[in-house]
């Protein structure tokens, strides 16, 4: 891993090998501690319906641009066209407020679009969350002067870094060709970095008839995880996965899942998706269940060794058999504000133990109250926010 400044002084990482160049840019800046609501959306939106190659990630306290090629040249290129002045005219301006009305009168009509929105605004409902309509009004009010400004405050040396993975090159050719597409921007001033822990969880309901699957989703604060956590919070997840699992098969219960560490405004849940066509309590009950012997009980020698070489196995293949290096070298520094080893964790896996498990389950799961997300036929029973929460305690 290298780490350098430009002469404009933007912080420049090498993340380390990748087997093509991927290019990661973050701006601290996002839905979070943008100046006036939505205009990062805006100027997002302005840049995306112009340039091809890059793929947006954001944070929510940051924006990240990515793009992947064969060649550096052409990754830092396709990244940096970002900066080209001419992007920010009155008729972009215009086509990006239209495509953020479009976008969001269809976001409303797919459901898990709309569970996810609930969810995040259930977590972290201290936001100051404003209805669809005020946000669009508010959107819409932004001149090309508004953007302008908006760039010139946070897109600027101080206030990114670029972070690259690929074939490894001698410095000095790193250094030229980032030099190259990045020296000419201006200095600027770092902002201050959102750091509160904004976790606050809770309970939603949204009402559907028909044949819509029933869809539960739980949620727990990860914000309070360090770097020592790691190898043992990808046991955990992996017992929790397979747990679950094996519950919702005996339960005779065909259930899709997603179970991740989700990360929101550069917060971080744990986050567990279940949707099948049974019953809401049925569900409810087998998270519940899992979550309680997680908690309470030593995994078995066994089960240790499955678990183990599941987590394994499933940061091999995402991290070292693919292109995500850099991604994860910035989320590392978004989340932590510093960079590990992730082949260090992968070895760390092989020696975590039962009842490291045990504690840390009991810390994730019982550390704070959950956000619970719940999508169901009107009349489909379900546990109140405080019966969830005392079933959860064991």
């Amino acid at each position: 891993m290298e780490k350098f400044q430009l002469g404009n002084g933007m912080s420049v990482v090498f993340a380390g090998y990748s087997p093509e160049y991927s290019v990661c840019l973050t701006v601290h800046v996002g839905h979070i501690n943008e100046p006036k609501k939505g205009i990062a959306a805006l100027f997002e939106k302005v840049l995306l319906i112009q340039l091809t190659g890059i793929i947006p990630v954001f944070a929510g306290t940051a924006t990240i641009y990515t793009a992947g090629n064969e060649d550096l040249d052409e990754a830092l290129a396709t990244v940096a066209q970002i900066f080209k002045p001419e992007l920010i005219a009155d008729d972009k301006v215009q086509l990006a407020k239209d495509a953020i009305l479009k976008q969001t009168q269809e976001a409303t009509a797919l459901v898990m679009r709309r569970m996810k929105l609930l969810y995040k605004h259930t977590a972290f409902n201290s936001l100051n969350f404003v209805m669809p309509d005020d946000y669009l009004e508010m959107v819409n009010s932004y001149s090309t002067e508004d953007v302008l400004h908006f760039v010139h405050t946070y897109y600027n040396a101080a206030n990114m870094e670029l972070v690259i993975s690929g074939p490894r090159i001698p410095l000095a050719d790193l250094k030229d060709a980032v030099g190259l597409y990045f020296n000419q921007l201006p200095e600027g001033i770092a902002q201050p970095k959102f750091t509160g822990n904004i976790y606050t969880g809770g309970f939603i309901r949204m009402a559907v008839s028909g044949n819509t699957m029933t869809r539960v989703m739980f949620g727990w604060d990860a914000s309070r995880l360090t770097p020592d956590d790691s190898a043992t919070m990808n046991v955990l997840m992996s017992m929790f996965w397979k747990q679950v699992e094996q519950d919702f098969a005996l339960a005779h219960i065909d259930a899709q899942m997603e179970f991740k560490i989700a990360g929101y405004y550069g917060a971080r849940t744990v986050r567990l998706l279940a949707a099948a066509d049974c019953e809401a309590l049925a569900m409810a009950d087998i998270v519940i269940k899992a979550v309680n012997r997680i908690c309470e009980t030593l995994a078995s020698d066994e089960l240790m060794v499955q678990c183990r070489n599941m987590a394994v196995s499933e940061k091999l293949d995402k991290y070292e058999k693919s292109d995500d290096t850099a991604l994860e070298k910035v989320w590392q520094m978004i989340g932590r504000g510093n960079l590990g080893d992730t082949s260090s964790r992968i070895e760390e896996i092989k020696d975590v133990d039962a009842d490291a498990v045990r504690v840390l389950a009991q810390r994730v799961f019982r550390g704070s109250k959950p956000a619970v997300v719940l999508i169901a036929d009107v009349d489909d029973p379900f546990y109140g926010f405080d019966e969830i929460c005392e079933k959860l305690q064991g």
